[in-house]
């Protein structure tokens, strides 16, 4: 993925609508993805595709929350998670568009891909890297561009879950009183990174404004955060829609995020990215 060569990206609407259920295709793959509203999976078991071996991703929007999963038969298992997993709204399926995927290639996929969501914008629901399983070496490098196909459809669609370990972000660094925060660029979202080091304290102006931030910031600390006294270090990447969200978060008070955050040299983000 360090050439991109041009692709091309087309969307089916079997019902006309965007609120429905979407059939995408990319261009020189070989792969199709299916993108399932929740409120819409009872339209999706007259999809014969859905019934054959798949990888599969459940996604809450809001939340930026995600799950990773395989099998044998998606409508199914599916069904399954709408009645034990409450979390998410959309679903994607990613199935071969000429039936080619057996049941240790979706295997193999789902370790693949929860690895590599480990450093991905969005918080996944799978605790630990499915192991390994052996396929046919002539196998690797076909499931290795099904897995990056899958990280370019699911990226246009607005979800982050993948991240490509061929792309390498610079690290934005905000120091401000105790916090120490670490950040990159992930899609169109700005993540803050496991290890980043958050004072607890906050400007009284900026709490009285953004009511909802500390509200939101309050909530991070306790679902993601290890209390170290007058700081909190997080425990996992935690994604915000923006510099300016981010840098509000990591010091407690509003900041112009073009000097605030800055490159492992010093520079500013002002001197770096509109200057430089």
């Amino acid at each position: 993925m360090n050439n991109p060569q041009p692709r091309l990206i087309q969307t089916y609407l079997p019902d006309g609508t965007l609120e429905g259920i979407r059939v995408i295709e990319l261009s020189d793959s070989s792969i199709k993805a299916f993108v399932i509203p929740r409120l819409q999976l009872k339209n999706a078991k007259v999809r014969e595709e859905l019934l054959r071996p798949s990888i599969y991703f459940l996604v809450s929007s809001s939340d930026s929350l995600g799950y990773i999963g395989e099998s044998e038969n998606f409508f199914h298992r599916v069904k399954n998670h709408d009645q034990n997993k409450q979390f998410w709204d959309v679903a994607i399926a990613i199935v071969s568009t000429t039936n080619s995927l057996e049941k240790s290639d979706v295997k193999y996929l789902e370790s693949l891909a929860v690895e590599r969501a480990q450093s991905g914008s969005m918080t996944i629901e799978n605790k630990t890297v499915p192991i390994r399983n052996n396929v046919h070496e002539f196998k690797l490098h076909i499931l290795q561009k099904i897995l990056d196909d899958t990280q370019l459809i699911l990226t246009s669609l607005g979800y982050d879950i993948l991240s490509s370990p061929d792309i390498k972000e610079d690290v934005w660094y905000c120091k401000s009183k105790k916090t120490e925060a670490r950040a990159q660029f992930r899609g169109d979202k700005f993540v803050v990174l496991q290890g980043s080091i958050i004072d607890k304290s906050h400007s009284p102006s900026w709490a009285t404004k953004w009511s909802k931030s500390l509200a939101e910031r309050e909530e991070i600390f306790e679902k993601y955060g290890r209390d170290l006294g007058d700081t909190v270090e997080l425990t996992e990447n935690v994604a915000f829609k923006s510099p300016n969200h981010a840098g509000g978060f990591a010091t407690g008070h509003n900041i112009n995020a073009w000097v605030t955050w800055k490159d492992e040299s010093g520079q500013t983000m002002d001197e770096v990215m509109r200057k430089g």
